[in-house]
């Protein structure tokens, strides 16, 4: 903090309960949750209420290059949760685990809450290890993202490796936004080959909503409804790349020229239609192709395991780094499972008693191809 101290929204009371400026009695004495040094209450018609350090004191106590927006941002989130009646702490530390949340919230009838409020650039090892500090530790995490991240969304956007999923509200990035003070939740996020991601948004404002509103939010989560001449539109932005040598493209296609054909005798199955949570470090073509070819080396009959095995490497090979994602198995299993029904509907697979039957039909290079 700059000599005479920032502004803060909360301090600690004699009982070392947190409270906020706002609905602070006069009457007692306050000292900062980060360096315990006394501190004033501010609080008057016309300035935001406060708690001030006192003139010629610096603190130091919270993090070194602590950004304007990450203090503002830490006190208003701790308001407001201290608001909703939970107990919560400001970078509490965890010796266990060498780690000091921004926040800690303590929920009756649930693990310690971790909050996370990222404001600067993190490497993805950095951010999965803490995660998994986390979780390892029996905490829950939540990932915040400040200004930094908080730019247009696009398949490879730099706010996509703080990916988490909740069953309601499917994958998803929340944003704390200091300027309005309240979470804006991007939710339901889909990505289907060739087109823009997709996302449903919710926002939530301190000041009118508590706490409890978002851990009670269900939304219907509406899948995106693609453009009737999607396969067109894909197929000519592939051409497209092609035409300009991008090099996810010229890798698929020489992979398909290796095995003796191109992207353009894909069967149609190999073509991805449907949207799907934006793990993958490319497109969804891209698992699509491994597999074919993969299939195309079996022989006509496989176990189960093996299908399973088969589905899992290929996909393990184009996920992306996604270090807050906590739940990565449960979701690649679903997508597991979701494309061995695509192989099903496809008349790739047929059911057998041993396992399955793969059908030649649908795993040869087209004779008339599609692009």
């Amino acid at each position: 903090m700059s000599e005479g101290g920032e502004a803060m929204l909360l301090a600690m009371d004699g009982t070392q309960t947190l409270v906020a400026a706002k609905q602070a009695p006069r009457t007692q004495t306050y000292v900062c949750p980060g360096c315990l040094a006394p501190v004033r209450l501010k609080r008057g018609r016309i300035i935001t209420a406060h708690f001030a350090h006192q003139a010629g004191q610096v603190c130091t106590s919270f993090s070194e290059g602590e950004t304007t927006e990450h203090l503002l941002g830490k006190q208003q989130l701790a308001a407001w949760f201290a608001a909703s009646g939970l107990a919560v702490q400001l970078e509490a530390p965890l010796s266990a685990l060498h780690q000091r949340p921004d926040l800690l919230v303590q929920q009756p009838g649930h693990a310690p809450l971790a909050i996370e409020f990222q404001c600067s650039p993190l490497a993805v090892e950095r951010l999965a290890e803490r995660t998994q500090g986390y979780v390892a530790h029996g905490y829950r995490v939540l990932w915040l993202l400040g200004t930094p991240y908080q730019r247009h969304l696009q398949r490879h956007a730099k706010a996509l490796k703080f990916l988490q999923y909740h069953p309601h509200w499917g994958c998803y990035v929340a944003f704390w936004q200091t300027k309005t003070n309240g979470l804006c939740l991007l939710y339901n996020l889909l990505t289907l080959d060739g087109e823009a991601l997709s996302y449903q948004r919710q926002y939530f404002p301190s000041a009118s909503q508590s706490v409890q509103a978002i851990w009670h939010f269900r939304p219907v989560l509406t899948p995106p409804q693609p453009i009737a001449a999607h396969l067109q539109h894909y197929q000519r932005q592939i051409v497209l790349a092609r035409l300009r040598r991008q090099p996810w493209l010229q890798a698929l296609q020489t992979r398909c020229y290796e095995h003796g054909g191109t992207l353009a005798q894909l069967p149609a199955w190999a073509v991805p239609m449907q949207a799907a949570w934006p793990l993958l470090v490319g497109p969804y073509l891209a698992w699509y192709v491994a597999l074919f070819l993969a299939l195309r080396t079996q022989p006509l009959e496989i176990s189960a395991e093996k299908l399973t095995t088969i589905l899992t490497t290929t996909l393990a090979e184009q996920l992306a780094p996604r270090g807050a994602l906590t739940s990565l198995a449960t979701l690649t299993a679903q997508l597991v499972a979701h494309v061995q029904s695509v192989l099903v509907e496809a008349q790739v697979l047929q059911a057998i008693p041993t396992g399955w039957r793969l059908l030649p039909a649908q795993l040869r290079w087209q004779k008339n191809a599609q692009y």
